[in-house]
């Protein structure tokens, strides 16, 4: 399991990961509310995908997509500690947010984006809902 997602792919799992956040920082006037929400997530994956040559133009095409006005760093937590990387030096706090700027800038995630969408959406639903069994969501959230 890596970034609380049940896979053993570290590579979709940061997919995911980023998927998550962003899904998790939505606003309630996002279009990822409502009853076809996970069928406009893929479709909006998609466009996003096929407008993008980064992980990060990916990010901005699917936020703007998607009504998303930022991404909540608390959404990216995965309870590891946070590497600071000019030093290497390991910080423990919920003081010190991880935003992952690694994963943002890894293109490779691009390809698993655009070919494994289904996939991806079923490892964030499944988080959602081990987190809604163990009372660790918000009760805003539709699966």
């Amino acid at each position: 399991m890596y970034y609380k997602f049940d896979t053993e792919d570290i590579q979709r799992a940061k997919a995911a990961l980023i998927l998550y956040a962003m899904y998790k920082s939505r606003e309630k006037s996002s279009p990822l509310n409502g009853i076809d929400t996970w069928n406009r997530f893929s479709n909006f994956m998609r466009v996003a995908t096929l407008r993008s040559k980064t992980t990060a133009e990916f990010i901005e095409n699917f936020c703007r997509k998607s009504k998303i006005q930022s991404i909540r760093p608390n959404y990216l937590s995965t309870d590891d500690p946070v590497i600071i990387r000019e030093t290497g030096e390991l910080i423990m706090s919920d003081n010190v947010k991880d935003y992952h700027l690694d994963i943002i800038e890894d293109n490779s995630l691009l390809p698993i984006l655009n070919t494994e969408q289904q996939y991806l959406i079923m490892l964030i639903r499944e988080r959602i809902q081990r987190e809604k069994l163990n009372g660790d969501i918000d009760n805003d959230e539709e699966n």
